[in-house]
Parts: C-alpha cells; sequence; structure tokens
C-alpha cells in the first residue's frame, strides 16, 4: 500500500471536497401527501438542533436532482436551527429523499432566489424613492421614537414572486400589500415604491389602505369588547431573519406590551415561502402569565365576505390603496381579495359588532404559541383570480391543504 505525507492526504481530502476534520451526517426524509390533489411548493422544515454539531451545508437530493434550500439560525446563536425546502407532491404521493449535512461549507450552492426581504434606513439626501442605500438587519426602540418615518417603506418588507408585504414599524404593525401584474421578485429594485419606468415595465405597487383596522393578519389585542393595538410597550423590533432563497423570514418584537391587567413579551416570526401568496405568522409569548386575548382578520372592502366560523374568513371589493387621496384624484380603485386562517384550537369566538373589519378572537389556550395564515390576492395579477367565487373556492382549498400538512419522518 502507497503511504502519504499527513499533508498530501489532507490536501487530498480537501480536493475531494470534504475537509479533514468536517463532520457529516446521512439522514432519509420520507414525506407522504395525505389530500388526493396535487401540491406545489409544499414547506418542508427539518429541526437540526439534535445533530450533534453545526451544520452549516447541506444537499437534499430527491432521486438524482438537488433541491433548492436553505439553513436558518433563527435565534442568532450562531448555531443553525432549520433546514427548509419546498417540493412538488404528486396527489396521494410519497417520496423518499436523502440529505447530506455537514459541520463545514462544502460549494456555493448559487440556488435560484424565489423569496426577498429587507429593511431600509432612511437616507434624507437619496431622491429617489427605490434608490435608498441604508440596508441594515434589525433595529429595535422605545415607545414613543418615531422609527415608522425613519426606515424607508416604514418596516421590513418581503415577497414571494406571487406577492409582496412590508410590516409598519408602529403600534398598528400592519401589512401593507405590494401587488403584482408577473410572478418576479421586485422589491430589491423598487424597493416598494416603482418608478415610471418600473411601472411601465410592468412592475406592480401598493394595492390597500388599511387605517386602523388589521388590514390583512394584523395581531391585535382584544379588551373584551374590541381589538387594540400594539400598545403600550416598553420597545418593539424588528429583524431579518433569513432573505431567501427559499424562505424570507421577519421577527417582530414587542417587550412589555400591557393588556388585560398583565405585562409580557411578544415575538412574531413572518414567514413567507418561495411559491406562495400566503404567509405563516408564528406568535410567541415568553413570559408565564395568564391567558390573554388576541385578535386578527380582515378589513371589511364592503363587497363580498365569507366565513366558515372556524378559524377561516375572507372578502373581495375595492379599495383604494391611498385612502382619500386616491378618491379624490377620482384614480380606480384596486380590487383585492383577502384571506386569513386560523386554526380552530385557537379561535375563541367571531365577534359580530366590528363594522370595518371581520375579525375572530384567539389565544394561546394554555400554550406559549400560537400560529396563523394570511394570503391575499389583487386584479393586477395576470395569473391570479376573476372573480370572488374563484377567490373563495381557494380559500377553502387553502384551508384543507392548511389543515392536511403533508406527513414528514426522519430517519436519523
Amino acid at each position: 500500500m502507497m503511504k502519504y505525507p499527513k499533508i498530501l492526504v489532507a490536501a487530498m481530502l480537501l480536493v475531494g471536497g470534504i475537509a479533514a476534520n468536517a463532520e457529516t451526517k446521512t439522514i432519509r426524509i420520507g414525506l407522504a401527501n395525505t389530500l388526493n390533489v396535487k401540491r406545489s411548493d409544499v414547506p418542508v422544515v427539518i429541526s437540526l438542533r439534535d445533530v450533534p454539531f453545526n451544520v452549516v451545508d447541506a444537499v437534499v437530493k430527491d432521486g438524482d436532482r438537488e433541491v433548492s434550500s436553505q439553513i436558518d439560525d433563527l435565534d442568532r446563536n450562531l448555531r443553525n436551527d432549520e433546514l427548509a425546502f419546498v417540493i412538488d407532491m404528486e396527489a396521494k404521493g410519497k417520496k423518499t429523499l436523502t440529505v447530506e449535512l455537514y459541520s463545514d461549507k462544502q460549494a456555493e450552492r448559487n440556488y435560484p432566489r424565489r423569496t426577498y426581504g429587507d429593511m431600509i434606513v432612511r437616507d434624507f439626501k437619496t431622491k429617489k424613492k427605490n434608490k435608498f442605500p441604508g440596508y441594515i438587519h434589525s433595529l429595535s426602540a422605545p415607545e414613543g421614537v418615531d422609527v415608522f418615518h425613519l426606515l424607508h417603506h416604514h418596516g421590513a418588507d418581503f415577497e414571494s414572486e406571487l406577492v409582496a408585504y412590508r410590516v409598519y414599524f408602529d403600534e398598528r404593525q400592519t401589512y401593507d400589500l405590494y401587488g403584482k401584474y408577473n410572478k418576479q421578485l421586485e422589491l430589491q429594485t423598487s424597493q416598494f415604491y416603482p418608478d415610471d419606468e418600473q411601472l411601465a415595465a410592468g412592475y406592480g405597487d401598493d394595492v390597500l389602505w388599511a387605517g386602523q383596522t388589521v388590514g390583512l393578519g394584523a395581531l391585535r389585542g382584544w379588551d373584551g369588547q374590541k381589538p387594540t393595538m400594539v400598545s403600550p410597550v416598553k420597545s418593539r423590533g424588528q429583524r431579518m431573519v433569513a432573505s431567501g432563497p427559499v424562505r424570507t423570514i421577519v421577527e417582530l418584537t414587542d417587550e412589555g406590551w400591557q393588556l388585560g391587567g398583565q405585562t409580557f413579551n411578544i415575538r412574531q416570526n413572518v414567514i413567507i415561502y418561495a411559491g406562495h401568496r400566503d404567509c405563516e405568522v408564528q406568535v410567541y409569548q415568553d413570559a408565564p402569565v395568564k391567558e390573554v386575548q388576541f385578535a386578527t382578520g380582515v378589513i371589511n372592502l364592503n363587497d363580498k365576505m365569507y366565513s366558515d366560523r372556524k378559524g377561516l374568513v375572507g372578502d373581495w371589493g375595492g379599495n383604494w390603496p391611498n385612502g382619500a387621496k386616491d378618491s379624490i384624484a377620482g384614480k380606480p380603485k384596486i380590487v383585492v381579495g383577502l384571506a386569513v386562517n386560523v386554526p380552530e384550537k385557537y379561535v375563541i369566538s367571531e365577534p359580530a359588532n366590528q363594522k370595518d373589519q371581520f375579525l375572530y378572537t384567539l389565544g394561546m389556550k394554555g400554550s406559549d404559541r400560537l400560529t396563523y395564515n394570511m394570503a391575499f390576492t389583487c386584479d393586477k395579477e395576470s395569473f391570479g383570480f376573476k372573480d370572488a367565487k374563484e377567490w373563495f373556492a381557494w380559500m377553502k382549498q387553502w384551508k384543507k391543504e392548511l389543515d392536511n400538512p403533508v406527513k414528514v419522518t426522519v430517519e436519523w
């Protein structure tokens, strides 16, 4: 047997793609679609917290095909927490995937970016609304500091190919909606404010005026009779946890929120996946307090509304994106469809006394977290829905898929 010097052996291992001291682990992931319907871009999330090393690289394989994936550190402790990817599933289909996990970076994956998000500080020297250079990762401030006007587009924004959102950095924490004509990413170049040239080229823009309502899916408190803003708080913050290629995650934090005679901290992770018009909202309460109630839902568009009384609510109608300014200017309304789905286990009631919005009250019911989803469409879309009937049919199927997720099993 030919013998090589130790240095040469190490070099050979590196050339082969694996460093001599790298740790690796192979897992198998089983997927089963329980519904008799084909599903596209199904999100799959695998926890990495039990892997005996910090996973910094991964290769997901569906047979011989490599699947785009990403690894995220959710809590900023420099140890990655989750592996995420999206995959298509046939009706009643099953798949077995292999995943190689590595403690060292093996290669630059360069997967196609299918989601994006950012936060930008205003620069008063910059005159063009889509040319601001001050990108940041996070910001927090005491209540009373006007961060809303300090940040360009008033808070974090995020998108998939289908839709885009921004979330206001103030006590409303309302989601403003950006509709698209074409399936493409736009925020990195439009910065939520497309110029005339971009609009002529088929870019989308703002499509909803929410006012003081929940708009689409904003989390509010509930005082027993009406929704409350996320106030008073000691401080609030926003952070870009991840920005593509497979998913973008925005974290919202509210420290010292006083609600229902109690004071606690709340954290929300808002997640949008590639190929999705909907976002998942994960709400965490990190202080041991008695049960408090929250509210969410959709603004009343004064046209058509649907609710199943079990957590799904939505509507369809026209709206001026800039409120009264557009109505005075004679601009046409933009038709939008809105939808929120709260898992029934979190639903407390559906109040009937809110004229300007359709709400559910919800609670964590003994847990430290709750989740819900929100989605929208608009009549700008060349790929969207023609009327309320189509939108409400999509909502019902969306709820069915949310209630019957693809089953995931992991063999370690």
